[in-house]
């Protein structure tokens, strides 16, 4: 079969498997045969899906969750023929879609659960040994750089989607900040934030600083805050991160200034 033939053929092919009733199947191809093979491949697509998503299936039932499967099935051209990949595709076509008959936070809740997934196969780039001793206290971890892991993510939803369950399905849209991560043992952390907390993490995000210069820069860009407090509650916040082991440092200091706080 020509290179130009063979592609007509997987595109009607492939076609026809997304939809059956608009795209005949390729000419040649016994019914009972790709009948079978339809099932096969919706029926893996299906257990993929399902699997990643626990929480939007238990609300949702079988029947909506199914058939929002079966629209994504139909519809997204799939970049990547591994099944693994396939809770990603589902997120973009839920985060695309508009219809009034789905929980507002249908998008959110995916994106949430999905998460999860993508940190637990997500390969660390970046060495994630501790120092040899453990900070023992908030005060000295003031003048120590500190940074998020590298398998982490900072999320703001609409919705409070991590109280979302089977038996809790609505919830008011509020602002919601999330900070997911991998902890050194590979179990997946999720921690509530508040605004300022989330707005410091950003700030770790993307500069190397020590927790004090991190703590200046948040006290100047909230002006009607004491800058004491700021550095007193930020302080004990981030060695409370710490010691979840949401944050990392190398212990060392990075100034000879040393003092307690």
């Amino acid at each position: 079969m020509m290179p130009a033939a063979f592609q007509t053929y997987q595109a009607a092919f492939t076609a026809h498997l997304r939809q059956p009733v608009i795209h005949a199947k390729p000419a040649g191809v016994d019914s009972k045969r790709i009948r079978i093979y339809r099932e096969i491949v919706f029926n893996n697509f299906v257990a993929s899906v399902s699997t990643c998503f626990p929480v939007l299936l238990s609300i949702l039932g079988k029947r909506r969750f199914g058939k929002l499967v079966r629209q994504c099935f139909s519809s997204q051209q799939f970049k990547s023929p591994l099944f693994q990949d396939i809770a990603g595709s589902f997120v973009a076509f839920l985060q695309s879609l508009e219809s009034p008959e789905l929980p507002d936070y249908t998008a959110q809740l995916a994106h949430y659960e999905w998460i999860e997934l993508v940190l637990s196969r997500q390969i660390e780039t970046k060495s994630a040994a501790l120092p040899a001793a453990l900070i023992a206290e908030a005060g000295a971890l003031l003048h120590c750089e500190v940074e998020l892991p590298a398998v982490h993510r900072l999320l703001q939803y609409d919705f409070a989607v991590h109280q979302l369950s089977r038996k809790r399905r609505a919830v008011s849209p509020v602002a919601t900040y999330l900070l997911v991560y991998r902890d050194p043992d590979f179990r997946i952390r999720f921690i509530q934030l508040n605004a300022v907390t989330f707005q410091l993490l950003q700030q770790l995000q993307t500069h190397t600083k020590t927790s004090e210069a991190h703590l200046q820069d948040l006290g100047q860009s909230l002006p009607h805050l004491d800058l004491e407090s700021v550095i007193r509650f930020g302080l004990q916040t981030l060695y409370t991160l710490y010691q979840q082991q949401a944050l990392r440092t190398d212990g060392r200091v990075a100034t000879s200034n040393q003092q307690s706080f």
